[in-house]
């Protein structure tokens, strides 16, 4: 079984940054069918644009533009590349970094999705520094992966109890997004008083009901960038927003930019 060292993918990559502990890269997928292999490190797949399929362990899953998976180190896979670009940036996690950086946290066994709609959107502006080419990248760089990572790990010394009603709200609000439900039907759901739902849910979602929704909305909105063919008003309309206004508003709210400045950079 093939064995890839740090910054090493297959495809074409067109860029690698390195950063005290972190790489990263972005990739053209060049290959039909990659067979068995592992990474040296941990590492962070998020496809920009495109599909591909990975298998392990655990089975296949089908992952497209917006996916984010997670692998521990040395987990082993194989890939599959429909027809059409695939594109994907790769953020390499060394063990010396996780060590200095998050020394209270073990790493999630195996490879995983994620799909918390925060993470993904830093993600997208982890490719947004990347590209910035200044003397502040590596300093960018590296605060939004600590912030976008932490939630990734399962802490050591630390319970992170999480009450089922959370996980409840949070699956609800995830299919319903674009027609929002009620105050009272998502705590009808979640199974608790609707006082107590928009009291704790920004403990557990670090942000109101209402800014949580926009959030998923603008986590959609990202994924449909790629799509040659998609006009702004159409994307708009598919992720629930009042009008494309409303959707650029939302995106300089979450990302610092419009929905124009991310399509450009996945065409780089």
């Amino acid at each position: 079984m093939e064995r890839l060292s740090s910054g090493e993918f297959f495809g074409l990559t067109s860029q690698k940054l390195e950063t005290g502990g972190l790489i990263l890269t972005d990739t053209v997928y060049t290959h039909d069918y990659v067979d068995w292999h592992y990474h040296e490190n941990a590492y962070f797949t998020f496809i920009l644009t495109g599909n591909v399929i990975e298998g392990n362990k655990k089975g296949k899953v089908n992952l497209s533009a917006g996916s984010l998976l997670f692998h521990n180190v040395q987990e082993s896979h194989y890939n599959i590349k429909p027809p059409g670009e695939t594109r994907g940036m790769h953020l390499e996690v060394q063990s010396h970094w996780i060590k200095e950086m998050c020394p209270d946290v073990e790493l999630k066994e195996g490879s995983c999705e994620v799909t918390c709609a925060r993470t993904k959107i830093l993600f997208y502006r982890l490719l947004r520094e990347s590209k910035m080419g200044d003397d502040l990248s590596s300093l960018g760089v590296q605060s939004l992966v600590m912030e976008a990572i932490q939630p990734q790990f399962s802490r050591s010394k630390e319970s992170g109890f999480r009450p089922p009603w959370v996980n409840k709200a949070g699956e609800f609000l995830h299919d319903n997004y674009i027609s929002p439900p009620t105050l009272k039907e998502i705590a009808a759901v979640a199974g608790v008083h609707p006082v107590h739902l928009s009291r704790a849910f920004t403990k557990y979602f670090g942000c109101t009901i209402a800014e949580y929704i926009r959030l998923l909305k603008v986590e959609r909105a990202f994924s449909l960038l790629s799509t040659k063919g998609n006009s702004l008003s159409t994307i708009a309309h598919c992720c629930g927003f009042a009008d494309q206004s409303h959707m650029i508003r939302c995106f300089r709210a979450f990302s610092g930019h419009t929905p124009v400045f991310f399509r450009q950079l996945f065409k780089i």
